[in-house]
């Protein structure tokens, strides 16, 4: 009985052993390895197929031969991370380089999880390639954080490493440089993207002198480029280096030969705030850049000081304009044009104004150029001319007598074929005469010579309104070219009007003018009259009007309504606005 027992014992271990041998053989189905380690170090693997590959032929290895061939930088990593992992019995995952024994790397995903059996502990575990998984995810990783065409970061890397900066900052430290180079985008149009490696080679050489800083170049878009500075510097330091940029910039240009793209602007937001957010940060130094771009005559700008305020303003208008128009906020102000020989008031000029309350009065030398660079300036022109209308209304309501109103046109509110019609009927129903409306316009309409804005004047002629060329001698226009333009009046540039006064050659000429307008039917206005020497002055040249502070600053509705004949007798009344 005790035979038959011990030999039933005996076969069930001989069957146990021959399945685990058969189990074991499983392994070699899978890609990935299986290992036992013991607190000794010692090592089983299994699946040889897949230990092969690190030149492991045999089922037993140690823990010190299987680090030998860690990478360097990970083995300190992965021995901490197991010496913890023996102390826990948690599922831990690891990831680290290794050599095949080809002599090349591969990444390893380990899978580990400690036991304790009968008193022994040990750990059982996996290892699976996941070199494919890694080159995916660095392709993924290079096409979201960097440009392809030049291998720069980008602007999802700028912004990351912005944030970066503001989670571990505790002051503001970082700065941020924004670069734009000159009208890329046309010659792309124009030369192909030849020209792109043109100026990224002249960019790399211009940013050389950064490799003193701890600092990071960022192709932004096309034509742009940023530049994040990890510590601070004064602006001083910062002036010098943007000039650096430039001039190196420009010698590289130069030295190849290439014209195209030559010129560059510079926006920096020095120590930027940590309470504005990443895409924040990029905007301000990206309008500082344009700010440089349009109003700077060095081509850099740094947001500090009175900088930040006219950047800040700048920028206000630019985005405030469409909606102070929405929200009709703009008004308009009327200034007197007195007749020369009588003092009377012969009409008055509309002059549209702007009050913020953020920014105070805003001119309309600024926001004028912008409305029609932003395709605003036909809803502006059409808000001061109904404003005009009414006001006309208005002081023959008061007066019993009707005055005219001079209104500035834009040459592109002159280009809309529907201009004509629009101001007609707009005139129409406040029930004013065109012949009561002067449309003054720039001398672009003449030095462009454009057939369209000329049959547009031929058309408002017809219809019965007045027109006048604005700010005569201030360009390069020819005093006979506008004679073949249905003209009423040409008003004399304050400037050039001044130079009479002072220049008896410059007198002479603008009595020659003077005398040839009325040749032709003209009238003659000055503009920017200031005290009684200039008007006994023009008034002898034999001037048709005057207009300026000496008679009245520009007036508000109400107080222009009341202004007649008794206002410019009484000049100490005219600071009334």
């Amino acid at each position: 009985m005790l035979l038959t027992e011990g030999s039933s014992t005996k076969n069930q271990h001989t069957f146990l052993k021959y399945q685990q041998h058969r189990l074991i053989h499983i392994f070699d189905l899978f890609s990935e390895g299986v290992f036992h380690m013991g607190v000794d170090g010692s090592m089983t693997v299994y699946n040889p197929q897949f230990y092969d590959q690190f030149g492991f032929y045999h089922s037993t290895i140690s823990y010190q031969d299987w680090l030998s061939i860690v990478h360097p930088i990970d083995r300190t990593k992965l021995e901490q991370r197991v010496k913890q992992h023996l102390e826990q019995e948690s599922r831990v995952t690891t990831e680290y380089r290794v050599k095949r024994k080809n002599g090349q790397y591969c990444w390893i995903l380990g899978t580990a999880v400690t036991k304790t059996d009968q008193g022994e502990r040990f750990m059982v575990g996996s290892h699976r390639d996941i070199s494919d998984q890694k080159k995916l995810n660095s392709f993924l990783h290079q096409a979201a954080f960097y440009d392809s065409a030049s291998g720069m970061a980008n602007t999802t890397k700028l912004l990351r490493d912005i944030n970066d900066i503001k989670c571990h900052a505790t002051s503001p430290q970082a700065t941020l440089i924004y670069i734009q180079v000159e009208d890329i985008k046309s010659y792309l149009n124009h030369y192909g993207s030849d020209v792109i490696q043109h100026i990224l080679h002249h960019m790399n050489r211009a940013l050389s002198t950064l490799m003193h800083y701890d600092a990071t170049l960022y192709r932004v878009r096309t034509d742009d480029f940023a530049i994040l500075l990890r510590s601070s510097k004064n602006q001083t330091q910062l002036q010098a280096l943007c000039h650096t940029i430039l001039e190196r910039y420009a010698q590289s240009a130069q030295e190849q030969g290439h014209l195209l793209g030559d010129k560059m602007n510079i926006g920096v937001y020095p120590n930027f705030s940590l309470e504005h957010d990443a895409a924040q940060i990029l905007n301000i130094a990206s309008r500082t850049c344009q700010y440089a771009e349009e109003k700077s005559d060095s081509r850099i700008e740094i947001y500090s000081g009175q900088t930040q305020q006219a950047v800040d303003r700048f920028f206000y208008i630019e985005r405030g304009l469409k909606e102070a128009l929405f929200q009709h906020s703009l008004s308009v102000k009327f200034q007197p044009i007195i007749e020369a020989k009588t003092g009377k008031v012969a009409s008055f000029e509309a002059l549209v104004r702007w009050r913020s309350p953020a920014f105070g009065e805003i001119y309309p030398d600024e926001f004028i150029p912008l409305a029609e660079k932003k395709g605003l300036i036909t809803e502006l022109g059409y808000q001061v001319f109904e404003q005009a209308c009414r006001f006309i209304s208005q002081y023959h309501a008061v007066h019993g007598v009707s005055t005219r109103i001079n209104i500035n046109v834009s040459v592109l509110q002159l280009l809309n074929s529907n201009f004509p019609v629009n101001i007609k009927m707009m005139a129409d129903a406040a029930g004013v005469a065109p012949s009561l409306i002067v449309l003054e316009l720039t001398e672009t309409v003449i030095l462009d010579g454009n057939r369209h804005a000329i049959r547009q004047l031929n058309t408002l002629n017809e219809m019965g309104f007045q027109l006048s060329l604005d700010d005569f001698g201030a360009g390069l226009s020819s005093i006979y070219s506008f004679f073949d333009l249905p003209l009423d009046q040409i008003k004399i540039d304050r400037t050039m009007a001044l130079k009479t006064l002072i220049n008896p050659v410059s007198e002479q000429y603008l009595s020659f003018i003077i005398q040839l307008c009325h040749s032709k039917g003209m009238a003659v206005v000055i503009e920017g009259i200031e005290n009684a020497n200039m008007q006994q002055a023009f008034e002898t040249m034999g001037v048709d009007y005057l207009q300026g502070y000496w008679f009245a600053k520009p007036l508000s509705f109400v107080t222009a309504s009341r202004y007649t004949l008794l206002g410019i007798l009484n000049r100490e009344n005219n600071a009334v606005v």
